[in-house]
């Protein structure tokens, strides 16, 4: 708020020639012009995803003025440097793309170089999408191994409930190695994983895989594939030493994982998608029970 003072002083001063003065009256005027503005609600953010907040705001009271300073901040209650403008006043919307991490806003009413106080503050995290994880709906035993993969029941590896999918013996293959084509492999596929049509980047690719053994002799563990031409074609082997035979949730990739390629919405629909696993054993007649093959994406809109 500026404030603007104007300050006048008259004295009439009488009194007979060689006589002392005496001041009758000191006259005095003041005129003050001032601008309030009412503090306005900012709410939540109406919606934060990728690299863009949309903020909404309750419009001031204060018609006369001139819109709105959005003010931002890394730091919570203290910090904040004005990023844009909004006008007119009636406006109660705006968009900011400071980039990933989290963003502390409050809004000013401004007309000229009067401002309001600061508004409420509304917290804003910005970084990738995550789809969550999605179970599959179709399988096939890969050929490798004994070429029957997760021979009983293997549909019980697309939900996690205890019931598991069972490979009876990990293959003709005595080594932890990934590559060894003695090792049993199995595919899963049909995973509804909600993508846009159109996204900036998949930033990442997670597969949880829950599964145990039937005895803790030996070296063993797991390696995982992904496909996006339907089987054609597969990244390089994620592996995994199981430390434990009991029942585990192991994690293959990650957020910022893409494994080694650069995905499209297309390459990740249900049929192009798949996820190839693979079991690995030193010792024979070792049995992997698979519980549930689980598939996140992380994707910046």
């Amino acid at each position: 708020m500026r404030r603007l003072a104007m300050l006048a002083t008259m004295a009439l001063v009488v009194g007979a020639a060689g006589s002392t003065p005496v001041s009758l009256a000191v006259f005095a005027a003041s005129r003050t012009s001032s601008a309030t503005f009412t503090t306005l609600t900012l709410a939540p953010p109406t919606a934060a995803s990728g690299a863009t907040a949309t903020l909404s705001w309750t419009q001031s009271v204060t018609a006369a003025a001139t819109g709105y300073h959005l003010m931002r901040s890394t730091t919570s209650g203290s910090g904040y440097a004005q990023v844009k403008n909004v006008t007119p006043v009636s406006a109660a919307t705006t968009t900011d793309a400071p980039g990933n991490g989290t963003w502390y806003y409050v809004l000013q009413t401004y007309l000229g170089t009067w401002t309001s106080a600061n508004s409420n503050q509304a917290t804003v995290a910005l970084g990738p999408t995550s789809t969550g994880f999605k179970n599959c709906a179709s399988n096939a035993a890969d050929t490798g191994g004994d070429g029957n993969g997760y021979e009983t029941t293997p549909a019980n590896g697309c939900v996690q409930d205890g019931s598991y999918a069972q490979d009876a013996n990990s293959g003709t293959g005595l080594s932890n190695l990934c590559l060894d084509a003695g090792n049993d492999r199995h595919r899963y596929w049909g995973y509804v994983l909600g993508l846009p049509a159109s996204v900036a980047s998949i930033d990442g690719i997670t597969v949880q895989a829950r599964m145990g053994t039937n005895n803790a002799t030996g070296t063993y563990g797991a390696c995982v594939q992904l496909s996006w031409d339907g089987g054609g074609t597969w990244t390089t082997h994620q592996p995994m030493t199981f430390l434990t035979n009991a029942q585990t949730t192991y994690t293959f990739g990650g957020a910022a994982d893409t494994w080694g390629r650069t995905w499209t919405p297309g390459n990740l629909d249900t049929t192009m998608f798949r996820v190839r696993i693979i079991d690995v054993a030193t010792v024979a007649n070792k049995r992997f029970d698979l519980d549930w093959l689980g598939v996140s994406v992380n994707y910046t809109p």
